[in-house]
């Protein structure tokens, strides 16, 4: 057990030298003239407060981590992403993403942050829903509880183009066991030819909600059939597909200014993940023989 243990500690600091360093309020309405919940996400904010507990306990801890690193990825609609980006009009059955995510702000239900390359997660940096609105010319009107009524037609037009995803990969020194959580996520929008980061939620504020979100989803990697998943699972599972654009600090287009050059670094990158993920996988597969 202490030669595997010392194998994977070892194969991470081998590795990271290549790296650079709820309460829901369910007042939405969405201005349509629909009953308060009938929309797809009004039914997926519902929440129980068993729902609640259990994915508050299964929450990102990384206070006991000894190894992390920070991957961030461009998450584009392209074949094995459709999940995330489709319908773009959320039907009786299934959610659009980013309309879920605003009517999680429209509601003070969680709270957006200002996109930075390294977003910073405190009070300083949050928007409220009425900034993330006006910044993006989403229409509103303002409720008598503070809660915003946004203009469907206004979401429909809005032209999400990737989403970028905050990765932390991390060795548990507690748990003996290594592991790679979804931090954050970030829609970006094109707006006259040019794309523009929105803003950053936190995943573990819109966990619970994306657990509710079924959408199919082809998984190529692990089955050819289209298979119902959460938008959670999605996430958590990293059934998504994603270029890397940063790791740590290092922002790859500042280094690598090429096309043949990025790509290598990237394939390169991808290559350090598999063999981190492999040495994750090894002390699991020990942990569960003892």
């Amino acid at each position: 057990m202490k030669y595997i243990v010392s194998l994977m500690l070892g194969g991470l600091l081998s590795a990271s030298s290549l790296f650079a360093q709820n309460s829901a309020n369910n007042a939405f309405r969405m201005m349509n003239g629909a009953p308060a919940t009938s929309s797809t996400e009004d039914m997926i904010t519902e929440i129980s407060s068993r729902e609640l507990f259990l994915m508050e306990n299964s929450m990102n801890d990384y206070s006991s981590a000894t190894w992390t690193r920070d991957i961030y990825r461009e998450v584009y609609d392209v074949e094995g992403n459709e999940s995330l980006f489709y319908p773009t009009v959320s039907t009786e059955k299934r959610a659009n993403l980013f309309s879920l995510l605003i009517n999680l702000l429209s509601d003070n239900t969680i709270a957006a942050y200002k996109f930075e390359d390294q977003p910073d997660f405190n009070d300083d940096s949050k928007y409220t829903a009425k900034e993330v609105m006006d910044q993006n010319r989403i229409g509103y009107t303002v409720n008598n509880n503070h809660t915003l009524s946004i203009k469907r037609e206004d979401l429909a037009n809005m032209q999400i183009t990737c989403y970028l995803v905050k990765e932390k990969w991390y060795y548990d020194i507690a748990t003996g066991k290594g592991d790679v959580r979804v931090e954050a996520i970030c829609p970006v929008i094109c707006d006259r030819g040019r794309e523009y980061p929105m803003f950053w939620v936190m995943f573990d504020d819109i966990s619970v909600y994306l657990a509710r979100a079924i959408s199919p989803v082809a998984v190529a990697n692990i089955t050819p059939v289209l298979s119902n998943a959460s938008f959670y699972d999605i996430f958590r599972n990293r059934y998504y597909r994603g270029c890397i654009y940063r790791v740590g600090v290092r922002d790859l287009a500042k280094y690598f200014t090429t096309p043949e050059s990025l790509t290598k670094e990237r394939k390169r990158i991808e290559s350090e993940l598999d063999f981190v993920q492999s040495r994750f996988d090894a002390v699991a597969t020990a942990h569960q023989k003892n």
